[in-house]
C-alpha cells in the first residue's frame, strides 16, 4: 500500500459511485475543486454552495458527455472544502478518460476513505463518525445498518458528554485543591469526590451494559437445514447456494461436518449451513459428535429449514427428529418432490400435513421446483426477525429507558470504556488514601481515554489505519 498523507492544501478526485456506468460519480476536494472543474464544465459567476448545473462535460477536444455539476462550498460541505461532483451519463472509458484529464490537470487522486479523512480532520465528524460511514458502505445485514447510522448521527458522542463533562468538573476540583492545599480552604470532600466519581462511573457502566458489541452485528444471520438422515439437506444447500457446496449420496449419514455458504436474499444476506442429520440412537463416537455439533449450531440459527422427504412411506423417524429441535423459527420442506406424480405429491403433501401440524413446501432440487418459494420464504422470516423484537434493540433497551437511544460499539470503543472505568476506580481509591496528586493523574487517564472516542491526536499511522478498509472516492 503506497504511503499516505492526509494533507488539506491540494485538490483531490476520484470515482465515488459503486459501478461506473450509465451514471457515475466523479468527486472533487479541495482549493482548486471548483477552478478546475471550470476548465470542463462552464457554469454562471452566480454559482453557489449547492449549485447544480445541467449540461456536458468536456472530457477532451472532440469527446464530451452529459451529466450534471453539483457544488458544495466549504466549509459547509461533507469535507469541509469545496466539493464538486460531475455526475456524468458516459461509458466506464469516457469516465476514465475524464479521471485522467483531471489527474494531467494537477489534481490528486483521492485514497481509500481519504473524503472521510478530511471531513474528520476539517472537524465536519469526530472520528466515531468516520468509522461509521465505512460500516454503512460494507453493512450485510439490517442490524449492521441500523448500528452504524446511530454511530454516524453522533449517539456514541452524545452518550459519552455527560461524562467527560463530570470528570472535567471533578479533575479541576481536585487539582484546584492542590493549589490551596497550604490553606485552610477544602473546595471538594472526599466523601463528595468518592460519591461523584461513582456517579460519572456508573454511567460509563450503564453505556457499557446498555450497548451491544458492533461486531456481533456484522456476523451474518444464520439459516440452518435439519432433518433425519438422506432427507435431501445437502441436495437442498447446493440447490440455495447454486454451487456443490456440499457432497450429495444416496447413502445414509454422507455428512458429518456443518458445511455453509452465504446465501442472497432480495433484502440482505445470511449464512446457510448443512449439518449431519439427526440420528436418534448414535453408532459411535463420530455419529455422537457430528449430532452434538448439529443441535448446538440449529440452536443459535435464527431461522431453521426443516426437511422431509417427501417420497417416504412413513415419517416416524422425521417427527421424532422434529422433537429434538427448539428453533426460533421453523420453515417445514417437502423434498425429493420429483419423484411423485402430480396426484400422489398431493396426497403425500396432505399426510404430511396431519403428521406435522403444517403445511410443507414442496420442494426438488434436481428440478429447481419450490426452491424460490423456499428462498423467499426464508428472507420474510428474516424481515420479520429484523423488524419486531430484534435482540439489537432489546439488548439496548436498558440505556434507552434512561432516555438514550442504545448504541453499538465496536472493540475500540469498548476498551477506551473499560480503560476509563478502571481509571476511575483507581482514582477514587486514590482519594480515599488522600493521595490527590495520583487522583488527579488518573482521572485526567479516564478523561482522555472517553475522549478518544471522538477524537484522537491526529496521527497518519492512526488514520491509516482506520481508513485503510474505505473504498477509494468514499
Amino acid at each position: 500500500m503506497r504511503e499516505t498523507t492526509y494533507g488539506l492544501d491540494d485538490t483531490i478526485a476520484a470515482v465515488s459511485s459503486a459501478f461506473p456506468g450509465a451514471r457515475t460519480i466523479v468527486r472533487l476536494s479541495g482549493p482548486e475543486a471548483f477552478a478546475i472543474c471550470g476548465r470542463m464544465f462552464r457554469w454562471s459567476a452566480a454559482a453557489d454552495k449547492g449549485e447544480v448545473v445541467c449540461g456536458r462535460v468536456v472530457v477532451d477536444f472532440d469527446l464530451s458527455a452529459g451529466g450534471r455539476l453539483y457544488l458544495f462550498k466549504g466549509p459547509h460541505s461533507y469535507t469541509g472544502d469545496d466539493v464538486a461532483e460531475i455526475h456524468v451519463d458516459a461509458s466506464a472509458a469516457v469516465v476514465e478518460a475524464l479521471v485522467s484529464n483531471l489527474l494531467e490537470m494537477g489534481v490528486r487522486g483521492a485514497g481509500p476513505g481519504e473524503f472521510t479523512a478530511r471531513a474528520y480532520l476539517n472537524g465536519r465528524i469526530d472520528l466515531a463518525q468516520a468509522e461509521a460511514v465505512n460500516e454503512i458502505i460494507v453493512s450485510s445485514n439490517a442490524f449492521q445498518l441500523v448500528a452504524a447510522e446511530k454511530l454516524l448521527s453522533g449517539h456514541l458522542s452524545r452518550a459519552t458528554v455527560e461524562a467527560r463533562s463530570a470528570m472535567m468538573e471533578y479533575l479541576s476540583l481536585i487539582e484546584a485543591g492542590l493549589d490551596f492545599s497550604g490553606e485552610d480552604i477544602e473546595l471538594l470532600t472526599r466523601s463528595g469526590a468518592v460519591e461523584g466519581l461513582g456517579r460519572v462511573k456508573g454511567q460509563l457502566e450503564e453505556l457499557l451494559a446498555g450497548s451491544i458489541s458492533y461486531e456481533s452485528v456484522i456476523d451474518l444471520p444464520a439459516v440452518g437445514i435439519a432433518g433425519a438422515p438422506n432427507a435431501g439437506k445437502s441436495s437442498l444447500l447446493n440447490r440455495l447456494l447454486g454451487s456443490e457446496r456440499s457432497i450429495v449420496s444416496g447413502d445414509r449419514k454422507t455428512t458429518r461436518d456443518i458445511l455453509s455458504g452465504p446465501l442472497s436474499l432480495a433484502h440482505g444476506k445470511c449464512v446457510l449451513f448443512d449439518c449431519a442429520g439427526l440420528v436418534l440412537e448414535p453408532d459411535g463416537i463420530l455419529d455422537e459428535l457430528a449430532r452434538q455439533a448439529a443441535v448446538e449450531a440449529l440452536r443459535n440459527s435464527s431461522v431453521v429449514l426443516f426437511c422431509v422427504d417427501a417420497s417416504k412411506a412413513e415419517w416416524a423417524e422425521d417427527i421424532s427428529v422434529r422433537g429434538l429441535l427448539e428453533p426460533k423459527v421453523l420453515v417445514p420442506v417437502a423434498t425429493k418432490c420429483d419423484l411423485l406424480s402430480k396426484g400422489a405429491l398431493a396426497t403425500q403433501l396432505a399426510k404430511l400435513r396431519e403428521s406435522f401440524g403444517a403445511d410443507l413446501t414442496a420442494t426438488s432440487a434436481k428440478t429447481g421446483a419450490g426452491i424460490e418459494t423456499v428462498r423467499d420464504e426464508i428472507d420474510r422470516q428474516m424481515l420479520n426477525i429484523e423488524s419486531s423484537t430484534s435482540s439489537l434493540r432489546a439488548q439496548g433497551s436498558a440505556f434507552s429507558e434512561g432516555g438514550q437511544d442504545w448504541v453499538a460499539l465496536t472493540a475500540r470503543h469498548r476498551r477506551a470504556v473499560t480503560e476509563a472505568i478502571e481509571n476511575i476506580c483507581e482514582c477514587v481509591r486514590e482519594v480515599k488514601a488522600g493521595n490527590d496528586e495520583v487522583a488527579a493523574m488518573t482521572l485526567r487517564a479516564a478523561y482522555q481515554a472517553v475522549s478518544d472516542i471522538e477524537q484522537q491526536p491526529v496521527d497518519d499511522r492512526l488514520l491509516e489505519r482506520i481508513f485503510k478498509n474505505f473504498c477509494v472516492g468514499k
